[in-house]
């Protein structure tokens, strides 16, 4: 087959090149998702309830605005930054101007009535601030305590999804007019904040973050090639090829219009990485056979003989660990391996074919004598031959340290915090996160966790009983450190009631009596105000339905587990069998955390199982299947108490982990197993045969997995933490994957009689 490509080289030149221009055009119609559903199955219960909960009370995401004046925010300049905020959020037109909340609304402040007159003015915020510090309804929700802090909270319409390009552009212009009123007014500081900024970002970052990886990435194995290969010339192919599937694997999802998210960023660092390894061996045995005085030509088909079996069985066995994730419910994770795994094998495929062809058009090299360095690298084998050898002799103290990592990963595993809160994509010292967080500290927060009561019975929340249910309820949530504030009809309800008596703070409360109850219910229906008009948001047109949203301080989801673990019992309580519970909003985080755990328990077995049945079937044994890749599975799960030890928490981003160590890890235990073999053939001598593979594979195997994890440590320079927790601890895989290769396989082999067939 070589010999026909080689004979075709131009056409088959080509033809590489237009495939991959035609092909590779597509990535032009790439699109970016920021939104943290993408991990969600377009079918999960949770996502369809939460939409059918969008449905009936309206969107549920909103731009939140946090305006600070350090001495007061009653000032005129903070009242007019306010109002003119207000009123250029309304023309926006995917802002829901009639919902838009502040301080001005919630006191039907009236703007109008400010003048000249500095000390009518002075009487008016007088007022306000009375009114604001006064009102059970809004005092902490949309002004703090203290007084320095208003928000704005801007809901989005339904229209505004948070994988459209509408969405940045919505945000950019929500930048601007907050530019506008600082500029404006210099003593007031305005935060960004909202699912929808917090996407905005994100989606920012990624094409940011994909050039500026590709490009380092690009250019640190050049260099990394450069010094390994000795030959501008030589780097420049695996560089080409490598670059090549990356833009493949682009060009595809572009052509099938697959959304690119955020873990998805890193699929050129993870292709260069790994991809370029086919090339590396097969340049380097090229040039090691032309340097031995071969030919040209018989140097690519000496070295394609040799090494296509390898190539391609690695390739498969890399490729599998990303298919895995097709196992995976959530789609963006199942996209990222499908198209890594189309990646890796488009990268196997250019370098059978056109690393030869491209090859071809070398000059013959000088021979070159090895006599040099021999006496430095003879001293070097024997000193791993006598470590491999100590090794062996201790190896029942290999085998415990074996089992204390294998319990201390158990441990790790099953206390990993799994973490799908979109704030902590970001690092610490970012705008956006810095703004969140502030947020949280000043204001609640911007994550709301959504309680859905619903009940067959038609008017069912408008009796005293229920209502008083979800009052109490509410001072259970309230009294939590963790929760900021809750809302919902009875909150309406009783700041009727306590409009209705003169605003006695005593009246603060759900009226006990019935009759007065429906009263109030039909005045509601029929008023106007729009303060109460947002009661809608909070219950159905029929009563069967209402919703409390709680506003979390601290948007971690194990906040959330815990708030949710916590009020379970107490709704039980409250909470007669008429009526059922539901949950929304940010609780769709916790539904992206099962997926990501359920992905990666499935992404591990299939990829454990398709390599056990490969390396079974390989090696004519299913105990020598186990024995390859159990040193591998050993350090793949050391990942977990890594993670464990140093808070990494299991987010889209590190949940890929296990699968690329465990994918392109086993390569190492292959390569050793079958060197192995190889030398038993040879001179039936066990022991002999483990100390000769590890002398002869060792550099090969720590060279490797050194030059795999450096590319992996490029993703320290992403803009997003999780993707940097991702890079460094994949890379710490690649060496300890190569060395319980090299140390506890040995072992292994040490107790078992192989077969020499």
């Amino acid at each position: 087959m070589i010999r026909f490509f080689l004979r075709h080289r131009k056409a088959v030149l080509i033809i590489g090149i237009v495939s991959t221009v035609l092909l590779g055009a597509n990535a032009l119609f790439l699109k970016i998702n920021g939104s943290f559903t993408t991990v969600l199955p377009k079918d999960d219960p949770d996502f369809l309830y939460n939409r059918y909960v969008e449905d009936t009370f309206g969107h549920s995401d909103e731009i939140i605005l946090l305006l600070t004046d350090e001495e007061s925010i009653y000032n005129e300049e903070v009242i007019r930054a306010v109002k003119g905020i207000t009123e250029d959020l309304s023309e926006l037109d995917l802002i829901e101007s009639n919902s838009i909340f502040t301080f001005l609304t919630a006191s039907d402040f009236d703007f109008n009535a400010l003048s000249d007159d500095r000390a009518a003015n002075d009487e008016l915020i007088a007022e306000l601030k009375n009114f604001m510090e006064t009102d059970p309804f809004s005092t902490g929700i949309v002004t703090s305590k203290d007084g320095f802090s208003c928000l704005i909270i801007a809901p989005v319409s339904s229209e505004l999804t948070l994988d459209e390009e509408s969405l940045t552009e919505t945000v950019s212009a929500v930048y601007e007019i907050t530019d506008k009123y600082e500029a404006m007014y210099p003593r007031i500081t305005i935060e960004q904040s909202g699912h929808p900024v917090v996407n905005s970002e994100i989606m920012a970052r990624i094409t940011t973050d994909l050039l500026v990886l590709f490009i380092v990435a690009i250019v640190t194995v050049a260099i990394m090639l450069r010094l390994i290969l000795g030959s501008f010339k030589a780097m420049l192919v695996p560089i080409v090829i490598t670059a090549i599937s990356v833009l493949w694997t682009f060009g595809l999802k572009g052509l099938l219009r697959s959304d690119l998210t955020i873990t998805e960023a890193v699929i050129p660092v993870i292709l260069i990485s790994v991809a370029c390894a086919d090339g590396i061996h097969i340049v380097s045995e090229v040039f090691h056979f032309m340097h031995h005085g071969h030919s040209t030509d018989r140097s690519i088909r000496m070295t394609m003989h040799r090494l296509w079996k390898p190539v391609v069985l690695t390739s498969l066995t890399t490729a599998t660990g990303f298919a895995s994730f097709v196992f995976s419910r959530g789609e963006s994770l199942r996209n990222m391996g499908l198209y890594l795994a189309f990646g890796v094998l488009t990268a196997m495929l250019f370098s059978l074919i056109y690393i030869p062809v491209i090859m071809s058009w070398f000059e013959p090299v000088q021979i070159r004598k090895h006599n040099k360095h021999f006496s430095r690298q003879l001293k070097l084998l024997h000193r791993i031959e006598l470590i491999v050898e100590a090794i062996i002799r201790k190896r029942v103290f290999v085998i415990i340290g074996a089992f204390v990592i294998l319990g201390l990963s158990i441990w790790g595993m099953t206390n990993i915090n799994t973490d799908t809160d979109e704030i902590r994509y970001f690092k610490k010292d970012n705008p956006v996160r810095i703004s969140a967080e502030k947020i949280e500290r000043e204001m609640g927060g911007i994550s709301a966790l959504q309680i859905i009561l619903e009940s067959d019975q038609k008017n069912i929340f408008q009796e005293l009983d229920i209502l008083q249910a979800m009052a109490e309820f509410q001072k259970i949530l309230n009294a939590r450190d963790d929760v900021s504030y809750s809302l919902s009809l009875a909150d309406y309800v009783s700041n009727f009631y306590f409009r209705m008596r003169g605003r006695n703070p005593e009246m603060y409360e759900i009226p006990e009596n019935q009759l007065f109850l429906t009263r109030m219910f039909r005045m509601i229906d029929s008023t106007e105000d729009p303060r109460i008009e947002s009661i809608k948001a909070f219950v159905d047109e029929d009563y069967r339905r209402a919703k409390i949203t709680v506003r979390i301080n601290d948007s971690n989801t194990s906040v959330m587990e815990q708030i949710l673990a916590d009020i379970k019992p107490e709704l039980e309580r409250l909470f007669d069998d008429r009526i059922t519970v539901g949950y929304a909003g940010d609780f769709l985080r916790l539904s992206n955390g099962r997926i990501i755990v359920e992905s990666q328990v499935m992404s591990l077995t299939a990829t454990l199982g398709v390599i056990l049945i490969v390396l079974s079937f390989m090696y004519r044994s299913p105990i020598m299947g186990i024995v390859v890749s159990l040193p591998v599975i050993i350090a793949v799960m050391f990942n977990f108490a890594i993670m464990w030890l140093f808070n990494v928490s299991l987010n889209p981003a590190t949940s890929i982990i296990a699968a690329v160590g465990l994918g392109v890890g086993i390569d190492y235990s292959i390569h050793l197993y079958s060197r192995f073999r190889f030398l038993y053939r040879k001179s039936g001598r066990k022991e002999e045969s483990i100390v000769n593979a590890v002398v002869e594979t060792s550099r090969g195997i720590l060279s490797n997995a050194l030059s795999v994890g450096l590319g992996f440590l490029i993703l320290l320079l992403s803009a997003y933490s999780i993707i940097n927790d991702m890079g460094w601890i994949v890379a710490l895989s690649m060496v300890t994957t190569s060395i319980t290769s090299l140390v506890l396989l040995p072992v292994l082999l040490s107790y078992i009689v192989p077969s020499k067939k």
